[in-house]
Order: C-alpha cells, then sequence, then structure tokens
C-alpha cells in the first residue's frame, strides 16, 4: 500500500464506485471501528459510490469485498 500520496492503491468501477486499499490508522480507523471491523485489523479495502459509504464501506479481505462489488468491472486508477 505504498503507491499515491494517500499511500493506498485504488480502483475504479461502473458509474462512481471506487475502491481503496487503505491502511486503518486515524479516521480510517475510528471509521472502520466504528462499521465493526476488529481492532487487530491493520488494513482494509475502502469501497464508495460517489462519495458515501458502500454496505459497511470498509471490508478486511476479497471474499468480503467481492459480495458488494464486480470485482471484474473494477479498473485501476
Amino acid at each position: 500500500m505504498g503507491e499515491g500520496q494517500g499511500g493506498g492503491i485504488r480502483w475504479a468501477g461502473p458509474g462512481t464506485v471506487r475502491v481503496a486499499a487503505v491502511r486503518l490508522s486515524g479516521a480510517h480507523r475510528v471509521w472502520a471501528s466504528y462499521m465493526g471491523v476488529p481492532a487487530a485489523v491493520d488494513a482494509a479495502f475502502l469501497v464508495t459510490d460517489g462519495g458515501a459509504l458502500v454496505g459497511r464501506g470498509y471490508y478486511t479481505s476479497v471474499e468480503e469485498l467481492a459480495e458488494v462489488v464486480d470485482l471484474s468491472a473494477l479498473t485501476p486508477y
């Protein structure tokens, strides 16, 4: 997760869907904890659509991510 100024890797999906691999620190840690992500998890996929969280927003595995996003439709950006 060292790419880009934000330190994460990002993908675009259909419409305004965006997926980013993020470190769970600072505000991301607070939001992820609020959404039920265990404290021991230090990174997750953040999913938004038009800036709004999709589902619980933070997904800790590709399997969880695939339940809310069509992975084949994602392209890096």
